[in-house]
């Protein structure tokens, strides 16, 4: 954002409304929504640097023109200093003009020429103007806020701006004149908008830059200048006459000589912020009814503008002018001033003012209403308001949000009961946070007994299929062993009982280096298809085994059971009557903890059921076996 006037640093400043409560024009845009929340619309900017004074906290800040004047300084061409006359209110301190015309030759100007003389060649051209008015009235034009105004906000009042420059552009033109091209101009004002009005001119006068007194008096400090250790240096130029006064908000009627009796005047001067915007409206408004032009500052005068200090009152820089230009006219020579005012009456000081439309055009009253509503207001006193939000009352307020400047929460009741309501919503859902903590820890205490449970029945059947004498093995897909038991590990032989040593039950070991590939085809049959094979003989070992395969997980995990069909009746009957034992004892458990047991209280169950299974069919199984052994 290179080309703007003011700005604000979003970093410096809290938001405190200062700025919006005090911008004449309401050019300072309010959002929540957007980044960054509070921006001045440099479109929509007069200039007049309200926001900068009033900002607590130096957020606002102006365009510097210090570096290009410094690059001025450095170049090759001639550097001229166009200095303001209200010069005299900012630099008090300096006892001798003398030695302030010095501090800026050793700054690098080669020249320093004063406005003043500028003001005298105004003053001449409002005179013609207003003799030649013939019942039109006019707005002086010399303050470039009351310009940027009209232009942005008070269209209808363009035409009756005076048609002529302000004295610092006139004296511009002076040195173009003089010195054409071939020099570099920097004015020093007291004045922030004139860093825009030189723009307006720039087809006209060139100015390589405008710097306010404060950038003046920063590049004086930096300098390490003291007045003390510099000599006398004069200001170049003819001395003017009484433009000295120019900086006084009824200066320019002195210079012009027109008398200020109330009876016989045809002026009216306006002074100061507070009754800027209102002035330009009665003018429009009464005019014809009034009969006289006005005389119209922004500020107390240019005494006060936003780039001079404020450290002594309004009435003491007035007495500070009115010195100086005593002092500037000891040395007065009417001959010379005569004829540098004949010389340089002859150029053009005529000015055009172009419409800029920045107006908003204001919403319906029922959306004035609806918007009421909503920060709790109502017709009864939308009229009123406490102005905490930068508007005049709560209707303007209103219309401001309507056109986006503002936000509801810039209102201060309106924000007050927000918060009162997120408070109690707080509240709330502070309570049911307690209550659902409340819940968290029963649950946690619940669950935590449940764990124990769940770990006592995993040891419980972990220690059960151990005790088995059938060969018991779960896998995943790629036979990974997930858990097997004694018997399976007796049955697998001596390196199976080598690993364990290791392993504990085998636990991920490859079930494929144990078992012959038509024993392998099995598990992968049940994996891939999901069926259960119950009671297959195979052979192991140069013996008989009745294995049953079955699904645990489908296409991930599968169990065996593998019994050697030569082991005695006996102890197959004792090892049904345990497993029956065991599953009565423990099947109510699982029940209760089946959602926790989850695969694992599953696949016991699967596990237990098909070696009862198996065992229950065992007796055909062996019945049949014996009779072939005795055909045999």
């Amino acid at each position: 954002m290179d080309d703007y006037l003011m700005k604000i640093n979003i970093e410096k400043c809290v938001l405190c409304y200062a700025c919006v409560r005090n911008c004449p024009v309401k050019a300072i845009a309010v959002s929540s929504q957007e980044d960054p929340p509070i921006q001045i619309i440099n479109d929509r900017c007069v200039g007049c640097g309200a926001c900068y004074e009033v900002c607590p906290y130096d957020a606002v800040e102006y365009k510097s023109s210090e570096k290009e004047t410094k690059e001025s300084l450095k170049s090759k061409e001639a550097v001229i200093a166009l200095l303001a006359p209200s010069v005299a209110a900012e630099f008090p301190d300096i006892t001798d003009y003398r030695k302030f015309a010095q501090m800026l030759h050793q700054l690098g100007f080669n020249k320093v020429y004063e406005v003043a003389l500028g003001a005298d060649l105004i003053a001449k051209e409002y005179n013609e103007l207003f003799k030649k008015s013939r019942g039109k009235y006019y707005l002086t034009s010399n303050c470039p806020v009351v310009v940027s105004n009209v232009e942005k906000f008070q269209p209808e009042l363009i035409n009756n701006l005076a048609p002529i420059v302000s004295p610092w552009v006139a004296m511009a033109k002076v040195l173009k004149k003089e010195y054409g091209d071939a020099c570099r101009i920097i004015y020093v004002g007291p004045c922030i908008a004139a860093k825009e009005e030189a723009k307006r001119y720039a087809d006209q006068v060139k100015i390589d830059a405008v710097l306010t007194f404060e950038e003046l008096r920063k590049m004086i400090d930096e300098s390490g200048l003291v007045e003390k250790n510099l000599s006398y240096a004069e200001f170049d130029g003819p001395i003017a006459n009484k433009g000295y006064l120019y900086p006084i908000s009824n200066g320019l009627l002195q210079i012009m000589e027109k008398s200020e009796d109330l009876m016989d005047s045809k002026v009216i001067t306006c002074e100061g912020h507070v009754d800027f915007v209102n002035s330009l409206s009665n003018f429009n408004n009464d005019v014809t009814e009034i009969k006289k032009h006005l005389n119209i500052f922004y500020c107390n005068g240019c005494i006060s503008g936003p780039g001079i200090k404020k450290t002594t009152s309004k009435f003491v820089k007035q007495n500070k002018i009115v010195e100086f230009a005593k002092k500037r006219r000891k040395d007065f020579d009417q001959k010379s001033w005569e004829k540098a005012m004949q010389s340089y009456g002859k150029i053009d000081f005529s000015a055009s003012f172009e419409l800029n439309d920045q107006r908003i055009a204001t919403p319906s009253s029922e959306e004035v209403d609806n918007i009421l509503g909503t920060i709790g207001k109502n017709n009864d006193h939308s009229e009123n308001g406490c102005g905490a939000c930068g508007y005049k009352n709560c209707t303007e307020f209103s219309i401001a949000i309507s056109k986006g400047l503002a936000e509801p929460d810039m209102c201060f009741t309106y924000t007050f009961r927000k918060n009162k309501q997120t408070i109690m919503e707080l509240s709330k859902a502070n309570q049911k946070m307690e209550e659902t903590k409340a819940q968290l820890e029963t649950s946690k205490r619940e669950a935590h007994a449940d764990k124990l449970a769940m770990e006592e029945a995993h040891q419980i059947t972990h220690s059960m299929l151990q005790e088995l004498p059938s060969a018991i093995v779960i896998v995943d897909k790629k036979l990974k062993i997930i858990q097997a038991n004694k018997g399976l590990i007796d049955l697998l032989g001596t390196d199976a009982k080598d690993i364990a040593e290791v392993i504990p039950g085998l636990v991920g070991a490859d079930l494929k280096s144990f078992i012959p590939f038509n024993v392998q085809k099995l598990f992968n049959f049940v994996l891939n298809s999901s069926d259960n094979i119950i009671n297959r003989d195979i052979h192991l070992n140069d013996e008989i085994y009745t294995a049953s395969f079955f699904s645990i997980k489908e296409k991930e995990i599968v169990g065996a059971v593998l019994r050697n069909m030569q082991q005695p009746e006996i102890q197959k009957e004792q090892v049904m009557e345990r497993v029956t034992e065991v599953i009565d004892k423990n099947l109510e458990m699982v029940q209760k903890i089946g959602f926790l047991l989850g695969e694992g209280a599953a696949e016991t169950e699967q596990m237990l059921n098909s070696i009862l299974q198996t065992y229950k069919q065992a007796p055909s199984q062996e019945t049949q076996f014996n009779i072939s052994k005795l055909n045999e």
